[in-house]
């Protein structure tokens, strides 16, 4: 199954990660040998990738997204948002890693790195989505009652065109529930009601 959309090809890999060819006739004494490219070992190793492994080339990005391959050009929204559904807890993206885990209040230490988000469980509605931030933006950063535009945010926190290029959000229902690696939005966070923490944790990437 496949389905175009908006200069967007998606194709559903159930079933494709270990297909059984038919047998094929011997080839020809003098056909050349067959070779398969890197970029083509690295597409069928990406069948069997977690959600958010992705490929490129100069023009386009193939990643998979839960049962799907999205092939998309590298300018369009398509190549750079993740969908997270309810479970997954391993996210591979551009800039490294996101890692979900859920704990009981009871046996949970708060972490204050920003690397590390700690939102209440009973707050979030899955499915999250993992994209790249974009001009008009805003969230209520921890500790604020006013939301704030994520332009100024970036300013305030003195940050060069080029880290703000890098600057991924994770959101909920169109809402930004964790600038990562900056801050987490005040209407998320924990507090002495909080039963139950949903921690997601940033590695970034040594690339």
């Amino acid at each position: 199954l496949y389905i175009w959309n908006n200069k967007t090809f998606n194709i559903e890999a159930v079933g494709m990660a270990t297909p059984t060819p038919p047998p094929a006739p011997p080839p020809p004494s003098d056909a050349p040998p067959v070779q398969l490219t890197r970029k083509t070992m690295e597409a069928i190793h990406l069948l069997k990738s977690e959600t958010g492994k992705y490929i490129q080339s100069a023009s386009h990005r193939i990643i998979k997204n839960r049962n799907w391959l999205i092939i998309a050009p590298m300018q369009t929204e398509a190549a750079q948002n993740i969908l997270i559904e309810k479970g997954e807890k391993k996210i591979i993206f551009e800039n490294g890693i996101l890692l979900i885990e859920l704990y009981s209040t009871a046996n949970y230490k708060p972490q204050t790195t920003n690397s590390v988000a700690s939102l209440d469980a009973a707050e979030i509605k899955f499915p999250l989505l993992l994209r790249k931030w974009k001009q008009g933006d805003y969230f209520y950063p921890l500790g604020m009652q006013k939301k704030k535009k994520l332009s100024k945010f970036f300013i305030d926190q003195k940050l060069s065109k080029t880290d703000k290029e890098k600057v991924w959000v994770l959101e909920m229902d169109k809402k930004i529930i964790w600038v990562i690696g900056y801050r987490i939005d005040d209407r998320f966070k924990i507090t002495n009601g909080t039963k139950n923490v949903l921690q997601v944790s940033y590695k970034k990437s040594n690339a």
